[in-house]
C-alpha cells in the first residue's frame, strides 16, 4: 500500500533563519508490525508513556470497557516474536499498566524517527492499527529525511498537522503535579470526544480531592494555551 502525506512540508516558512523546532503529528500504520497488527483486531488503546532502550512502559485501556480485551492484548503480545517480556505492573477491570521489553527483527517506528536526528514526544498512542507520534525535528532537512525513512519502511504515513516555533520549543513550565495530572487525563481519555473518564474518577485514581485535580488541569491547560498562542506560529 502506498504511503501518503496529506500536507506539504515545503509550506514551512524559514523565519529568516530563526526556525528552531518543527513539531508534527504523524500517523503510521503497516502490516506485519506487532502493535499495529494486535490493536487492529483487539479494541484497546495503548499509551506508551516511557521508553528506555528496548523497555517501554504503557497504559492499556479497553475501548469496549471489558477486561477480556486487555487479557487478549497481553496474550497477543506474549505470542509476538518482537516481544521478549511483558509484565503487568498495575491492573483494574478496564486498565492495565505494563512494562514491555521488545526485540524486533527490523527497526521500530520509534527508532526510525530517532535515526534522522528527530524525536518522538511521548506519549505514543496506538489504537485501531495506527501509531500516533508527535514528532520534533531540529530542521526542515531532518524532518524531510525522517518522513522519507518512515515511508520507505512502513506502508501508511499520514502527516496530520505541522507547527513550527521561531524561538525554540515552548517551555510549558508545568509543575510535576500538573504534569502527572495531564498525563493521567490524556492517557485515560479525558480529552477524547466523548470523554471516557471524569475528573472525580481521575482524582480517586490519584488519591487527591476532586477540586485539586480540577485545579491542576486548569492551571496546566492555561499554561499550555498561553505558550500556544504567544510563543508559536500556526498554519
Amino acid at each position: 500500500m502506498k504511503a501518503s502525506l496529506i500536507m506539504n512540508i515545503n509550506v514551512l516558512p524559514s523565519y529568516d533563519g530563526c526556525l528552531k523546532v518543527i513539531q508534527a503529528k504523524v500517523l503510521i500504520s503497516t502490516d506485519d508490525y506487532y502493535t499495529c497488527d494486535i490493536t487492529r483486531t483487539i479494541p484497546v488503546r495503548v499509551s506508551i508513556t516511557t521508553i528506555n532502550g528496548p523497555v517501554g512502559f504503557g497504559i492499556i485501556e479497553a475501548l469496549d470497557g471489558g477486561e477480556e480485551s486487555l487479557k487478549q492484548y497481553v496474550s497477543a503480545m506474549k505470542a509476538s516474536s518482537s516481544v521478549v517480556e511483558i509484565e503487568i505492573t498495575y491492573q483494574s477491570p478496564t486498565v492495565y499498566w505494563t512494562r514491555v521489553v521488545i526485540q524486533p527483527d527490523t527497526p521500530s517506528i520509534y527508532e526510525t524517527v530517532l535515526e534522522s536526528s528527530c524525536m518522538t514526544r511521548l506519549p505514543v498512542i496506538i489504537q485501531r492499527g495506527v501509531q500516533e507520534h508527535t514528532i520534533l525535528a531540529p530542521s526542515r532537512e531532518a524532518f524531510r529525511n525522517m518522513l522519507n525513512s518512515l515511508k520507505a519502511r512502513f506502508s501508511q504515513v499520514q502527516l496530520r498537522h505541522v507547527r513550527s516555533y521561531a524561538s525554540g520549543l515552548p517551555k510549558h513550565n508545568l509543575t510535576l503535579k500538573q504534569m502527572d495530572a495531564m498525563i493521567i487525563a490524556f492517557s485515560s481519555g479525558y480529552y477524547d470526544i466523548p470523554r471516557r473518564i471524569t475528573v472525580t474518577e481521575m482524582s480517586e485514581r490519584m488519591g487527591i480531592k476532586r477540586v485539586a485535580m480540577q485545579e491542576r488541569l486548569r492551571r496546566a491547560e492555561r499554561t499550555i494555551m498561553s505558550d500556544f498562542v504567544e510563543g508559536s506560529i500556526a498554519y
